[in-house]
């Protein structure tokens, strides 16, 4: 009986030059892992662990699809995606034999090896549990045929800035192109190709101005996820080209993430993997009080243990430590913050080509370890790979700020609220902004961010902290005042003294935030 992808056949099978791990879903070329699409794996790994036979249409749909009714096209396509990823090409067939009217049989030699059981005991996320999307062909409703230039090079545009976010699994646009003027259900395309979101489109023109229509939809439901509608002049070419890129993929990640957080949230699977426990953690991470900091920092950590080499999980739990020092509550700080600062340096060593990893590494390094310049060396690599990544480009505006660069931070910190204007975390954008503004001496901005900021999340310390000091540099004491008792209450040990242990600041800087908080009431 063959074993599907994430199940528990321990067996490495190898090939030519080529790796095939069912267990890890892994497809490796020497020491290079290969990217294919999660269908593409499963029908990769049923060929060759029922090599021994010819196996029929019949048994790949019962196998690859569960049973449910796909077209001749669809299976010869997906059988084409298998022989160009192994490079089984032309008519030689000297992997998968074609038989007529029968079927298909892997030929290669293959050799066998059971993987050491140590090995088997973190395993890496099955790739059918992680985030998958198609971006599928918009449609073309102008009737002017060289609209169809345009919406397919933005279908490609998007489709290329989603493969930079390393959470995410996406469909490669040549297997897309089949679908252009289908007319069948969503739903059904999700289910032939095996993955978890769609993102469709439709365009229309008047004049120069055109009107595009995007929504996601998740095939477990149906549900329409998101849905927004796009406007603009084609007459900037290129440039409004890259911004509505830019638009649709800062918001479509911003909601996946929270539709993934979600999911695992609710799922109830029998031994987690190291994907299901970032997303749990995140989900209480964002909760953003001190017993839900330490909730996440457990799950990252069992996520550490479930796969010792998933980036995101040591860079989320060096976030975990961030938080805990804003919050005030490092029991130890030295120790604490040493901790956090080795599991950032962890995560960059292991997510080199994670822009997510790389930021939150960066984060960690200059908040605990105030290395401001390793910090910053980290987040323009990340900016590097993935241009789109608001959070990236926030961790830069703190990091920024703490180089006393008011006008850069905030040029950092706008586009970072351009890039996702609904993400779950604009209130610490708002904050951060606050602190470049107050650093820079506009206090009523400063104290407008910073109230925003806290109206979200009312017991934000990072926010009281700069809407306290905005308030009384702008000679507002009467309402400064009972911002500091706010934050006495929720921090007992916050004073002056602690003030350098939160944020790593240029002297001058920290005096101004010092003296603006002494004259609000802030005990030495």
């Amino acid at each position: 009986m063959h074993s599907l992808p994430g199940s528990d056949d321990p067996m490495l099978y190898k090939f030519d030059l080529y790796t095939l791990d069912p267990h890890r879903c892994e497809l490796r070329l020497g020491a290079d892992r290969l990217e294919l699409e999660p269908q593409v794996f499963t029908l990769l790994c049923y060929l060759v662990q029922e090599r021994a036979r010819i196996v029929t249409r019949d048994d790949l749909i019962a196998a690859v699809w569960n049973g449910r009714f796909v077209s001749d096209s669809t299976i010869n396509s997906r059988i084409s995606a298998v022989r160009k990823i192994i490079d089984d090409r032309g008519t030689s067939e000297s992997k998968i034999r074609s038989f007529p009217r029968r079927g298909y049989r892997f030929v290669a030699r293959v050799e066998t090896e059971v993987q050491a059981s140590d090995d088997l005991g973190s395993m890496v996320t099955p790739i059918n549990l992680r985030s998958s999307i198609v971006v599928l062909p918009f449609t073309n409703l102008s009737r002017e045929a060289d609209q169809d230039d345009f919406i397919d090079g933005l279908v490609d545009d998007i489709t290329t800035a989603l493969t930079q976010f390393r959470q995410l699994i996406v469909v490669p646009r040549s297997l897309c192109v089949s679908y252009k003027g289908r007319t069948a259900d969503v739903t059904q395309i999700t289910r032939e190709l095996n993955v978890r979101y769609a993102l469709e489109g439709t365009l229309r023109k008047d004049g120069k101005r055109i009107r595009i229509n995007i929504q996601l939809v998740d095939s477990r439901t149906g549900a329409n996820l998101w849905a927004r509608r796009f406007e603009g002049d084609q007459k900037n070419g290129f440039e409004f080209q890259d911004r509505l890129t830019a638009s649709v993929v800062g918001e479509v990640v911003s909601k996946l993430e929270q539709a993934e957080i979600d999911f695992h949230r609710r799922a109830s699977l029998a031994t987690p993997d190291a994907y299901s426990r970032v997303m749990r953690g995140t989900s209480s991470l964002y909760e953003w009080t001190p017993a839900s900091i330490d909730a996440a920092l457990e799950q990252y950590q069992l996520a550490m243990n479930a796969d010792p080499g998933f980036a995101p999980a040591y860079a989320m739990a060096s976030y975990c430590y961030v938080q805990r020092q804003s919050f005030g509550i490092l029991l130890d700080r030295s120790k604490e913050a040493a901790e956090g600062v080795s599991l950032a340096w962890r995560a960059a060593e292991l997510g080199k080509n994670d822009a997510y990893a790389l930021t939150r590494a960066a984060h960690g390094i200059s908040a605990l370890g105030q290395d401001i310049s390793s910090g910053m060396s980290l987040v323009e690599q990340a900016i590097a790979l993935n241009p789109n990544l608001a959070v990236a480009w926030y961790v830069r505006g703190w990091l920024r700020i703490f180089q006393g660069n008011t006008a850069s931070a905030l040029s950092d910190l706008d586009h970072a609220r351009r890039l996702s204007p609904y993400d779950r975390l604009v209130f610490k954008i708002n904050a951060a902004m606050a602190y470049a503004h107050f650093f820079a001496g506009r206090y009523d901005d400063a104290s407008q961010l910073a109230l925003n900021a806290i109206r979200e999340r009312p017991n934000y310390m990072t926010g009281l902290r700069v809407a306290a000091a905005s308030d009384a540099a702008a000679g507002r004491k009467s309402t400064a005042k009972p911002l500091v008792v706010r934050m006495i209450g929720l921090d007992p040990q916050l004073g002056i003294s602690t003030l350098p242990l939160l944020l790593p600041l240029r002297p001058t800087d920290l005096s101004k935030w010092a003296d603006s908080l002494r004259s609000a009431g802030l005990p030495d």
